[in-house]
């Protein structure tokens, strides 16, 4: 009856929400992490690197716009089985998306001395962080096809795919900067964010056609149609 159905739909509601939840929590430790090494090396590396994540975060604000678009527009695809639509939506918002990450790359590139001013006055810290501004400029390229994953995987409700590869993404980040950081210092830290983002745009990349073949298996017919 209707009970048991919409108790079958707020149980996979619920376990859509608990893959975001543990993905979300994911990346809270991988910030904080990241956080926490450049403190270790000292306060103004900490700070530095404060300003050049500042940056990132206005980033991903932009990203973002397209990571939804995809969600809803191959959220609609799947609904109506519409691969056309599906292959149509994953193109369209992942190009714009491509081409905004160029240009915040450009503009950090261009302006990325003049931004790291206006946050911060203190002569060291500006150079600390000029000193490490090429790993900004890296960072809208590294990290915009993660966004556009998240946001069709989402979209597809393909939630446990998603909550794995930041899994899978974190511990790679974490290994990869302890040896990373003992090479580089807190070159090596930047160089495992860019790790860390490049591991969760490829493990969602090798599952995402699971989502396309599941748009070529036929509709179940309807109880009661003819």
């Amino acid at each position: 009856g209707g009970g048991l159905l919409d108790r079958a739909r707020l149980v996979a509601m619920m376990r859509v929400n608990f893959d975001i939840f543990i993905r979300t929590l994911a990346l809270i430790f991988a910030l904080a992490w990241f956080t926490a090494q450049g403190a270790r090396i000292g306060d103004t590396v900490l700070a530095a690197n404060a300003i050049l994540m500042n940056m990132f975060t206005l980033m991903a604000f932009g990203l973002d716009g397209f990571a939804f678009a995809a969600e809803a527009l191959v959220g609609a695809a799947i609904g109506r089985r519409d691969r056309a639509a599906y292959g149509a939506a994953i193109r369209l918002t992942t190009v714009w998306a491509a081409l905004v990450s160029l240009v915040f790359a450009l503009a950090f590139a261009l302006a990325g001395s003049l931004i790291i001013d206006a946050m911060t006055t203190i002569p060291e810290v500006r150079q600390t962080a000029r000193g490490y501004l090429i790993w900004a400029i890296a960072l809208p390229l590294a990290g915009v096809w993660s966004f556009q994953l998240d946001g069709i995987f989402i979209g597809a409700t393909r939630t446990v795919e998603m909550r794995n590869g930041m899994v899978i993404a974190v511990a790679g980040f974490v290994a990869g900067g302890y040896l990373l950081l003992d090479l580089w210092g807190n070159d090596g830290l930047w160089i495992a964010l860019l790790l860390f983002l490049a591991l969760r745009a490829a493990t969602l990349a090798a599952w995402l056609p699971r989502i396309g073949r599941t748009l070529d298996t036929p509709r179940p017919a309807a109880v009661g149609s003819p």
